[in-house]
């Protein structure tokens, strides 16, 4: 921001005010906007996410247990971390898609507190929507969604967006 500022300072920029400002946004994304889009993508990602899993009785893909029967094979722990895993990390790789670059990097600088956010919501609303949820299987799949979503936002792959919305 502060080398924008000086530029804009030093006189070299010739630009009027309503590009200016055009400018300024795609640049420096609100914190607000990107998170109403994170949230919107991530509203999404668990629609098509839930609808491979059985519990919730949205499932769409998949025959039978959907994905559980294969997480299953790992044991029943581990099954609870893959859940969590292909949840929010569903999340965060279609976000990576779709946000721009600097959308992106606001999401990276804030990464602690986006984890912390989606995976407590979402933690809380199946809390709410199944009475099955103790204590180990909410902390085990919070760490597999923790992890799992950490992982695009901690990996240095050059980001481009395919898809601006």
């Amino acid at each position: 921001m502060r080398d924008f500022e000086s530029f804009l300072e030093s006189g070299h920029a010739q630009l009027e005010p309503s590009s200016l400002e055009s400018l300024k946004k795609e640049i420096f994304p609100s914190i607000s906007n990107v998170a109403l889009k994170m949230g919107l993508i991530h509203l999404a990602s668990s629609i098509l996410t839930l609808m491979a899993c059985p519990q919730f009785g949205l499932r769409l893909f998949f025959g039978g247990h959907g994905l559980m029967h294969y997480f299953m094979k790992a044991g029943s722990i581990a099954c609870f971390a893959f859940c969590g895993a292909f949840y929010l990390g569903s999340s965060f790789w279609i976000a990576k898609i779709f946000l721009g670059e600097f959308e992106w990097a606001l999401l990276r600088k804030n990464s602690i507190l986006t984890l912390g956010i989606l995976s407590l919501l979402s933690l809380g609303a199946f809390s709410i929507m199944s009475r099955e949820l103790n204590f180990e299987v909410g902390f085990v799949w919070f760490l597999g969604a923790v992890i799992s979503g950490a992982i695009p936002l901690l990996t240095d792959v050059r980001h481009r967006s395919l898809i601006k919305i």
